[in-house]
């Protein structure tokens, strides 16, 4: 079984600054730019595109392990 991390963080596709938002943040909470005010859409925005970004990965990873036999 690997180990292999599948780190997620979002940047500002305005201005290049890394997301950040509080730990109490729910669903529903809106996500914006700290630096220059970009929305970005819902924390639950955030997590369901972090989430397909992790699965398309771990699809990659699995394609990837079994070529290599």
């Amino acid at each position: 079984m690997t180990t292999d991390k599948i780190p997620v963080s979002f940047t500002c596709r305005k201005c290049g600054t890394n997301l950040q938002w509080s730990d109490d943040a729910n669903d529903s909470t809106e996500i914006e730019c700290k630096n220059c005010g970009e929305r970005f859409g819902t924390y639950r925005d955030l997590k369901n595109a972090a989430l397909e970004a992790v699965r398309d990965k771990a699809v990659s990873l699995i394609k990837d392990a079994f070529k290599r036999r």
